[in-house]
């Protein structure tokens, strides 16, 4: 059996045989991958958790025919502050299933954790509004996986935008308004979204978005995830935006 020692963020977790769990761990060296927590059901289980979601820490692994056997768990951070209320908790459990869809067997991708883990940072830590940092999280997946959004020119004809700004939710790109498609976006969601888009996570506190305005880009972002990645979100609803 080969051993390894491995950074990561707990996606979720699920119940398996009597007192064991099942994890889907974001590992910086591996991806997502699988692991389990023998016993971890019992009441004197030293590693309750890390079988809980957000839990973040170095995993020592061990291959087995299935899984990876978590050996044990150096704690990094549990994020805790997150489940003191609810609406939050969703959404940033909303980017934990954004990663497992991205994150198949075998597909590393740093950028993607580092991500994550300075979205959840930012709420926690900063007290930067949680839709605000969704915002953030989800133009930069945008990014990642090949689809950024171009605030210069119109994707259909190429030219610098004048007049009104669409979106078309299809392409999940940005229209001038002499090209057919897409629905009319308000100028403050459009120099918003570019705000935020050119806005690091340790200056997101700096952004000051009206209530309305970030749900707007939120549905907005959310639906273009969805089709880009062509799945349908379990954990968030439209009533969780606003």
């Amino acid at each position: 059996m080969e051993d390894f020692c491995v950074t990561g963020i707990v996606l979720s977790a699920m119940p398996y045989k009597d007192k064991d769990k099942l994890i889907h761990i974001f590992t910086i060296e591996l991806g997502v991958i699988t692991g389990i927590l023998k016993g971890v059901s019992a009441p004197n289980s030293k590693m309750k958790f890390a079988g809980q979601p957000f839990c973040f820490g170095k995993f020592d692994l061990t291959l087995a025919k299935d899984f990876y056997v978590v050996k044990g768990v150096e704690l990094i951070d549990t994020f805790f502050d997150l489940t003191l209320d609810y609406q939050v908790f969703k959404r940033c459990n909303f980017m934990l299933e954004v990663c497992k869809n991205i994150c198949k067997p075998n597909i590393i991708s740093e950028s993607l954790f580092l991500s994550l883990l300075k979205s959840l940072q930012a709420i926690v830590y900063n007290q930067v509004d949680d839709k605000l940092v969704l915002s953030k999280f989800c133009l930069n997946v945008l990014s990642i996986v090949g689809y950024a959004l171009n605030y210069s020119t119109c994707d259909n004809c190429g030219m610098k935008f004048m007049g009104d700004i669409k979106f078309d939710i299809y392409a999940g790109t940005f229209r001038c308004s002499n090209c057919s498609g897409g629905v009319v976006v308000s100028k403050q969601d459009f120099v918003t979204l570019k705000a935020i888009s050119n806005t690091d996570f340790d200056r997101l506190s700096t952004i000051k978005v009206p209530s309305d305005c970030q749900s707007r880009i939120l549905n907005l972002l959310i639906n273009n995830l969805s089709n880009k990645l062509n799945c349908k979100f379990k954990t968030i609803s439209t009533e969780d935006i606003w």
